[in-house]
């Protein structure tokens, strides 16, 4: 290179591009997109990389190298250009053309808007709120209260174990949503069914209506979900089931998107 200009910014490749890379692993946390790489209880530890990054940039930038590397250069190069692609790039480039080479029709009809949820579902005679899994979990783990003590209603899958099966008792779960679908997780109760009522059929689909009980001391602790890998079952709480019924399964509803602590709930 005969340019003192071009010599010098060739020196300094390594520390101009780990200053763009903490640039953009600062920015994402911050104002990015930051849910569909990690999970957000991840922040700290990406600002905290960033951090350290662009502390090295920053010697980088005052010791150039005396050789610089090419191949360094280029992975630099393809680095930034999967940043680009990542932030927009690629949905630009579809654009620009006569269609979407991601696109794909519907293969089946778009479901009905889902009926409102009341105030209140009824099952023999009695009033319930309706309420998630997962929200009733967060009731559950303030330990016993007059909270526990209120008919509640919720749904998801089945899940039989042979060991639960003995105590007339089984799993209710459904899907959390933190921040993608690949990061996932099971939560739900343990469930006693009434009295003379026979089990649910393994991952059928359930609205169950029952309180909230003390787990017996003999199986406290934390309970792993049989073929999940990632659950959460209340490991202090049992729900005691007063009414089962089976239905259909409603694709849109499988997963919790939301949990809210107060009424009324997201069910």
């Amino acid at each position: 290179m005969k340019s003192p200009l071009a010599r010098a910014l060739a020196a300094r490749i390594d520390g101009v591009a780990w200053l763009g890379m903490a640039g953009f692993m600062a920015w994402l946390p911050l104002a990015g997109d930051y849910w569909m790489y990690l999970n957000p209880k991840f922040k700290p530890v990406t600002l905290g990389a960033a951090l350290v990054l662009a502390v090295l940039a920053a010697y980088a930038l005052l010791r150039p190298v005396s050789r610089p590397s090419l191949g360094r250069g280029v992975a630099y190069a393809l680095l930034a250009a999967c940043v680009a692609l990542s932030q927009g790039g690629a949905q630009a480039l579809s654009a620009a053309g006569d269609g979407d080479a991601f696109a794909v029709a519907p293969s089946l009809p778009a479901p009905p808007p889902p009926a409102p949820t009341p105030a209140r579902m009824t099952a023999q005679g009695k009033e319930y709120i309706p309420i998630n899994a997962g929200e009733l979990f967060d009731i559950a783990a303030k330990g016993p209260s007059p909270a526990w003590d209120k008919p509640y209603v919720m749904r998801g899958f089945a899940r039989r174990d042979p060991a639960l099966d003995a105590s007339g008792e089984f799993v209710i779960f459904r899907l959390a949503i933190w921040c993608c679908f690949a990061d996932s997780t099971a939560i739900g109760f343990k469930v006693k069914v009434p009295p003379g009522t026979a089990l649910p059929a393994d991952k059928s689909w359930l609205v169950a209506y029952g309180r909230l009980t003390g787990m017996p001391q003999d199986q406290r602790g934390e309970y792993v979900l049989p073929g999940m890998a990632f659950s959460s079952v209340a490991p202090g709480a049992l729900f005691a089931a007063e009414h089962i019924e089976t239905a259909p399964v409603p694709p849109e509803q499988v997963y919790m998107y939301q949990w809210r602590s107060e009424e009324p709930y997201a069910y």
